[in-house]
């Protein structure tokens, strides 16, 4: 992403699960445009059904919403978790999802480890945090810690725009592998 310094944008750093999910729930839950998701890891858990029920109520509300999963990272969601989204609307993408040969992946090494949220082009969410419930501090002393910042300002529209060319289907540039499921 090349980009030059600018002035203007508002910052603030969330530590853990505790403070960067309701962020980020409630930021998708006043967005009325469009949202671009993209994860490693986004787990059937408690955390990650707060995140389906507020990609869901989005989408039902007319909401543009992407998402962008790696097939490594979250291999195992059910497809009524993945079919319900996608019946609302919702573009559900897996970056790498190739199936393993006798058992094993062939591909460990090439990943899609982004953790980056757009809302409609004026916050995003850039980190280091999955959607799963290691990262809350009631996960017991194996939590995961981590941190991620919330912006606003000019800054989050380089990072749509990275969002933009780097999406599957949005640049012939990138080779995507993925499975993807379509809204009905």
């Amino acid at each position: 992403m090349k980009c030059s310094w600018r002035e203007g944008n508002k910052i603030e750093l969330l530590e853990n699960g505790e403070q960067y999910y309701p962020a980020v729930f409630k930021a998708i839950g006043e967005a009325q445009e469009r949202i671009i998701l993209e994860t490693f890891i986004w787990f059937e858990d408690d955390v990650g059904k707060q995140l389906h029920a507020a990609l869901l109520a989005a989408a039902q509300r007319g909401v543009k919403a992407e998402v962008l999963l790696d097939g490594y990272g979250s291999p195992d969601l059910s497809d009524e978790f993945v079919n319900e989204l996608t019946a609302a609307g919702v573009v559900f993408r897996y970056y790498d999802p190739r199936p393993r040969l006798f058992g094993m992946r062939t591909n460990v090494f090439r990943r899609m480890h982004r953790k980056i949220v757009v809302i409609d082009a004026r916050i995003a969410f850039i980190g280091g945090l999955n959607y799963s419930a290691e990262h809350m501090s009631s996960y017991g002393p194996e939590a995961k810690q981590d941190y991620a910042v919330r912006l606003e300002g000019p800054i989050v529209e380089d990072i749509l725009q990275f969002e933009l060319e780097n999406l599957p289907g949005q640049s012939a540039a990138r080779r995507w592998w993925r499975r993807h499921h379509k809204a009905e």
